[in-house]
């Protein structure tokens, strides 16, 4: 038994994961934790982003590291299809674009009017 599946079922209510190791590692767990309200990040994330949020998230943090702006995207449609409004905080984390920012907004503003 992984350590990270002791917290599965937990009302922990913020989680700070350091690496994208630990976040790769509690994909599976995210859902089932029920009052997790805010969601810290750090490291290195590229292509599409495949976190399972509980529908609880209020908050998600970037905090220091890198992303593809395909994931930051993926990112940022996942919050809108949780169906409340949602805090994505970008801190020291650099994004690097591989598009048009206009295509981005457009992507998002598309997703958070079909999930409505």
């Amino acid at each position: 038994m992984e350590l990270i599946e002791i917290f599965r079922d937990t009302s922990i209510g913020i989680l700070d994961l350091r690496t994208a190791d630990s976040v790769s590692l509690t994909t599976e767990i995210l859902p089932t934790l029920s009052k997790l309200k805010k969601l810290l990040l750090c490291g290195t994330y590229m292509g599409q982003c495949d976190l399972q949020m509980p529908v609880s998230l209020h908050c998600i943090s970037l905090q220091t590291g890198e992303c593809s702006s395909e994931w930051l995207c993926s990112l940022l449609i996942k919050l809108c299809e949780l169906g409340h409004h949602n805090k994505c905080e970008l801190w020291s984390f650099v994004v690097r674009s591989r598009f048009i920012y206009g295509d981005l907004i457009q992507a998002i503003l598309t997703s958070s009017f079909l999930h409505r």
